[in-house]
């Protein structure tokens, strides 16, 4: 009986050990800095535009913005950001989002929704709340 859980044990941590090894380490994997900044609150309007802005990327990656609207739906918002935002040499980017599309889809109403930050995998790496009233 003393062999078995001795043989039991040495392949219990032969498991762990071999097992552990593959961890995926990958950077969608370590913890980020990245914070994002929203003007917050907004006024609900057709044509408005509000800065956003993030800081602590990773130089030169490119930023995926995502907004769940009413609905519960994640969008990528890209398309309605300008300019695209790509992290500069520090790690910063800033850029303007026309959300009046979401209004007159009314997509947005009053109330606090989330915009979070992916990079190109969609790994969410930060999110911030954003209010909209009338």
């Amino acid at each position: 009986m003393k062999r078995y859980i001795t043989y039991l044990a040495i392949l219990t941590l032969c498991a762990l050990v071999f097992g552990c090894k593959n961890v995926d380490t990958s950077s969608s994997m370590k913890p980020t800095t990245a914070e994002i900044v929203v003007d917050s609150p907004v006024k609900l309007d057709e044509k408005g535009v509000i800065g956003v802005s993030g800081k602590g990327f990773e130089p030169g990656s490119k930023v995926v913005v995502l907004f769940v609207t009413i609905d519960g739906v994640q969008s990528d918002i890209g398309y309605a950001l300008d300019p695209e935002p790509v992290a500069d040499a520090v790690g910063t980017w800033k850029s303007e989002w026309s959300y009046g599309r979401l209004v007159k889809k009314n997509l947005v109403k009053e109330g606090r929704y989330t915009m979070s930050v992916a990079d190109e995998d969609f790994n969410e790496l930060t999110s911030a709340s954003i209010v909209f009233e009338k």
